[in-house]
């Protein structure tokens, strides 16, 4: 149910820009939100920055290993921070693990200082995903884990329109899901699904991952991020490249809270949220956020409008 969440007195987080990555995110503000959903239809990645600069030959070359990767993801900001959704990724496609990215698929990394699920798949067990502890500081775990390939139920495709909702099952976990509402019917997704006789695409859902204060009355952010990150460049300067991101649909973008015991939905909207797009806005073409659905049309370029033009005018006219 919908309903606008109001005479909130919490003031807005101040962003601050993080190196390595072009990305365009929304953050609400403080407040004891349950959770975060939005229904998205997937961009067109147009990834133009690979291993030893090699051109490439196809609208997602994923014969080279790209250096730029497109996520979509959510977020929330309890006691730590955790980030989950989609990050396109290689595929198995013709029984032969991919060289480069080549379909979305879900990913959830989280920062806890309690119980993480770090290990290797099990498939045979039923543990279908790989969790990593990228780097232990005191105690305080950073984990990231993504769903083995060979689901390709699970790969996602540019023009699929997808309700994606991260919430507490339980206090201090969360959970990511993603329903599909449409599949894509651009012809190259709907080509794509075919040559490689992908699977019935379906809904996900995450295993629980531990998320320390969600789930109570802790206070929490949440935010909706489209980025660009950049292989072995975080937290260094972003590398302007000729990728393009084209056409990230946010129909809608809800945050959920709990009023007389009732879930209702409130716009991410500007009353509650503030948006950035870092490192320049130049790279970045963005509507308004609309007040009354919190959704927004995002394309990612980062060599700015003039370059992209030239740059998609020659990209098409060579194959």
């Amino acid at each position: 149910m919908i309903k606008i969440l109001k005479d909130v007195n919490a003031n807005k987080v101040k962003q601050v820009c993080f190196g390595g990555a072009w990305y365009h995110k929304v953050m609400s503000i403080e407040y004891d939100f349950k959770g975060i959903m939005g229904d998205i239809t997937l961009p067109m990645p147009y990834i133009n920055r690979f291993k030893d600069d090699k051109e490439p030959t196809k609208l997602i070359d994923f014969d080279l290993k790209n250096l730029d990767v497109s996520s979509i993801y959510m977020g929330g900001h309890a006691k730590h921070e955790s980030d989950v959704g989609l990050a396109l990724g290689r595929a198995i496609l013709n029984e032969k693990v991919t060289e480069g990215s080549a379909v979305y698929r879900p990913f959830w990394r989280y920062i806890t200082d309690g119980f993480d699920d770090a290990g290797s798949y099990d498939l045979a067990n039923g543990r279908n995903y790989s969790a990593t502890i990228l780097n232990d500081k005191n105690g305080i775990k950073n984990v990231y884990a993504m769903y083995h390939p060979s689901f390709s139920e699970y790969y996602y495709l540019p023009g699929d329109r997808l309700r994606m909702s991260l919430t507490s099952p339980k206090p201090d976990y969360l959970v990511l899901k993603i329903e599909v509402l449409e599949v894509s019917k651009l012809p190259y997704s709907v080509e794509f699904r075919k040559k490689y006789n992908l699977k019935e695409t379906k809904d996900f859902t995450s295993p629980m991952m531990s998320s320390p204060g969600h789930g109570t009355n802790m206070l929490k952010t949440y935010k909706r991020v489209n980025a660009i990150d950049q292989v072995s460049n975080e937290g260094k300067e972003a590398i302007v490249s000729n990728t393009v991101i084209e056409n990230a649909i946010w129909e809608n973008c809800y945050l959920l809270y709990e009023e007389n015991g009732i879930i209702y939905q409130t716009p991410m909207n500007e009353e509650i949220a503030v948006e950035m797009s870092c490192p320049n806005v130049k790279g970045f073409i963005v509507s308004e956020l609309n007040i009354e659905t919190g959704g927004q049309k995002i394309t990612i370029r980062p060599k700015g409008i003039l370059e992209w033009k030239n740059y998609l005018f020659y990209y098409y006219c060579r194959f």
